[in-house]
C-alpha cells in the first residue's frame, strides 16, 4: 500500500501527501502494538514501564492534536499558519488570495497571488505551467475587480500563453472585456471557450447578454435556451429569457406568460435572494396584465436591495412600481447579469 504513494511516481505538483498514508500505517500501528505488548509481557516492571510510557504518549499527542486543531478553525488562520512553518509556500498565498478577494480585500489578494506568482518563477519545469496559468488568472480577475483592466489583461494573456487551451481564461477574460464595453472581443472569447468546452452554460448565457446588448434579440434567446438545457439548476440564464420575453419592445418576441414561468423559476432556484430576479417577475407579472401582483413582487424587490444595500436598484424599482400602479409594463430590453 505505501509503494505507490511514496513519490517514486508523482502524482500532481507535490512529490507526497500525507493523506495517502493513512491506511498504510494501521499495519504499521499493529505491529507496534504488538511488540509492545511482547516486551511488557515478559516483566512485570517493564508492562507498567510500558503503561506509563503509553500514557504519556497518549497525553503529549492529544496536546499536539488540540495545538493543531486550533488552526483548522477557518480557512484564513490554517492557511495564514502553513505561511508562518513554510517558506515559498505558493499554494498558501493563492488560496488565501481566494479568500481575500472573497472578503472584498483586492489589495491583500494581489499582494498574495503576487507572492504565489514569484515562488512559482523560479519552477521551471513545464508540468508547473498548469498551477502557473490557474495563479495568473486568479491575479487578473483580482485586477479586474480592482478596477485595473489593462493590467489584468496582461496576466490573462500570460495564462493563456502558459495553458493555450484554457477555458477559464478564457471566459474570465470575456467578462473583464464585457465590463469595458468591448463586446466582440468578449464574445470571442465566450465563442473560445465553448470551443474547448461545449457544454458550458455560464459562456452561452455570456453570449446571450452581449447578443442582447447588440440588439440580437432573437440570437440571445437562443444562447439562453441552450444555457437552460445545459445547466437546468442555474436561475441567470432563466431570469435573462424571462426579461426579454417580459420587456422586449418587439411584439412578436415579447409573452408575459413564458415570462412569468422563467422569472419565477429563477426566483424559486435562488430562494428569492437576488432582487434582480424579483424585479424581474414584477415585469413579468406587468406584462401579463397582474398588476396588483407586479406592485407586490416589486415591493419585495425593494426590501431585498435595500437589505444589501442596492440603493440604486431600489429606487429604479419605485419608478416601476409607478408603472405598475398606472396599469403600464416595461418596454424597454437590458441584460439581466
Amino acid at each position: 500500500m505505501l509503494l505507490p504513494v511514496i513519490g517514486l511516481v508523482q502524482v500532481g505538483e507535490q512529490g507526497h501527501a500525507d493523506r495517502y498514508t493513512y491506511l498504510p500505517h494501521i499495519g504499521l500501528f499493529l505491529l507496534a502494538v504488538w511488540l509492545a505488548a511482547d516486551l511488557a509481557a515478559v516483566h512485570q516492571t517493564r508492562s507498567r514501564l510500558a503503561t506509563a510510557t503509553a500514557v504519556v504518549i497518549i497525553l503529549a499527542l492529544a496536546w499536539a492534536a488540540f495545538i493543531q486543531t486550533s488552526y483548522w478553525r477557518n480557512s484564513e488562520i490554517l492557511w495564514a499558519h502553513a505561511l508562518d512553518v513554510t517558506s515559498d509556500n505558493d499554494f498558501a498565498h493563492n488560496n488565501l488570495g481566494y479568500l481575500c478577494v472573497d472578503q472584498g480585500e483586492l489589495d491583500k489578494a494581489i499582494a498574495h497571488f503576487d507572492a504565489a506568482l514569484r515562488i512559482r518563477s523560479r519552477k521551471l519545469d513545464p508540468h508547473y505551467n498548469v498551477g502557473s496559468a490557474f495563479v495568473r488568472m486568479n491575479l487578473a480577475d483580482a485586477l479586474a475587480r480592482k478596477g485595473q483592466p489593462d493590467e489584468a489583461m496582461v496576466h490573462y494573456e500570460e495564462a493563456i500563453r502558459l495553458q493555450p487551451n484554457y477555458a477559464d481564461a478564457y471566459y474570465n477574460r470575456g467578462n473583464a472585456l464585457f465590463a469595458q464595453g468591448r463586446i466582440d472581443e468578449a464574445m470571442a472569447d465566450w465563442e473560445k471557450t465553448l470551443q474547448i468546452q461545449p457544454n458550458d452554460a455560464d459562456a452561452h448565457t455570456c453570449i446571450g447578454n452581449a447578443l442582447l446588448r447588440k440588439g440580437s434579440l432573437k440570437e440571445a434567446i437562443a444562447h439562453y435556451e441552450k444555457a437552460l438545457a445545459l445547466a437546468p439548476g442555474d436561475p441567470h440564464s432563466r431570469n435573462n429569457i424571462a426579461w426579454v420575453f417580459a420587456t422586449s419592445s418587439d411584439g412578436s418576441i415579447r409573452d408575459g406568460v413564458k415570462a412569468v414561468e422563467f422569472a419565477q423559476e429563477a426566483v424559486q432556484l435562488s430562494s428569492g435572494r437576488d432582487p434582480n430576479f424579483v424585479r424581474t417577475l414584477a415585469a413579468a407579472y406587468a406584462e401579463s396584465s397582474r398588476f396588483s401582483e407586479a406592485v407586490a413582487a416589486a415591493q419585495q424587490a425593494i426590501t431585498i436591495a435595500a437589505m444589501q444595500g442596492k440603493t440604486g436598484l431600489a429606487n429604479t424599482l419605485r419608478k416601476e412600481i409607478a408603472l405598475y400602479r398606472g396599469h403600464m409594463s416595461l418596454r424597454e430590453v437590458e441584460p439581466r447579469n
